[in-house]
C-alpha cells in the first residue's frame, strides 16, 4: 500500500468514526453525520475502500446512495437547522421550505417569541411547526389538460432523475411496478379516448 492510500484510508477511518460517534450522541448530530458523509463524497474517500460512492453507502454507511445524497442535498439547501428541529418534530422537507423564513440560528420566531430548537423545548416547538404549517396557503390544483401534462412530465423527469442517482434493486423492483401500473393506467385512458 502506497502512502497516499495508506493516508486516505486513515483519513476515512477517522471520518468514518466521527460519523459514528455523532450517531451515538442524542440531540443536535444529524447534521453532524450529514456532513460526514458530505465530507467523505467529495474528497472521495470511499475510493479508499475500493468502492464507489454507491456500494459505499450500501456496505459502510447502511444506506442507498439516493438517500444519501438527498441528505447531503437537505444540508446543502436548508443548513443544519433543519436536522435539528427534524429531530424534535417531523417535518418534511417540502413544509420546512416553506417555514423557513421563521426558522434561524437562534430559533422558530413564533408569535413574540423565538423558540429555541432544543429538546426541552418540544412541546412548544410542536405548536410553532403546527401552526406555522397551518398557515401555508393550500396550493390550488390546476385544471385541464396543459397542467395535467406538465404533472405527468414532472413526474417522468423525477422517476428518471431517480434512476440516473442510483438505485437498490429494492427501489428497482418498486420503480418498475409503479412504471406498470402507470403504463395500465395510460393505455386504460387512451383507450377511453378513441
Amino acid at each position: 500500500m502506497n502512502e497516499q492510500t495508506t493516508d486516505e484510508v486513515y483519513e476515512l477511518g477517522q471520518w468514518m468514526g466521527r460519523r459514528q460517534a455523532f450517531s451515538l450522541i442524542a440531540g443536535k448530530t444529524a447534521a453532524a453525520d450529514v456532513e460526514c458523509l458530505r465530507h467523505i463524497r467529495e474528497k472521495k474517500l470511499h475510493a479508499a475502500k475500493g468502492v464507489d460512492w454507491t456500494d459505499f453507502c450500501k456496505e459502510y454507511a447502511g444506506i442507498t446512495r439516493a438517500y444519501a445524497d438527498r441528505l447531503i442535498r437537505q444540508l446543502e439547501d436548508f443548513g443544519p437547522n433543519y436536522f435539528n428541529l427534524s429531530q424534535i418534530v417531523r417535518i418534511s422537507a417540502d413544509v420546512y421550505r416553506k417555514i423557513s423564513p421563521a426558522v434561524s440560528d437562534e430559533g422558530i420566531a413564533f408569535g413574540d417569541e423565538t423558540i429555541v430548537i432544543s429538546p426541552e423545548n418540544s412541546e412548544r416547538l410542536v405548536e410553532a411547526v403546527n401552526e406555522l404549517r397551518a398557515a401555508i396557503p393550500a396550493k390550488e390544483v390546476e385544471t385541464g389538460v396543459g397542467p395535467a401534462r406538465k404533472r405527468l412530465q414532472a413526474g417522468i423527469a423525477a422517476l428518471n432523475l431517480a434512476v440516473k442517482n442510483g438505485l437498490s434493486d429494492e427501489e428497482r423492483q418498486e420503480l418498475a411496478q409503479t412504471v406498470s401500473a402507470g403504463l395500465t393506467d395510460l393505455n386504460l385512458l387512451w383507450l377511453a379516448l378513441r
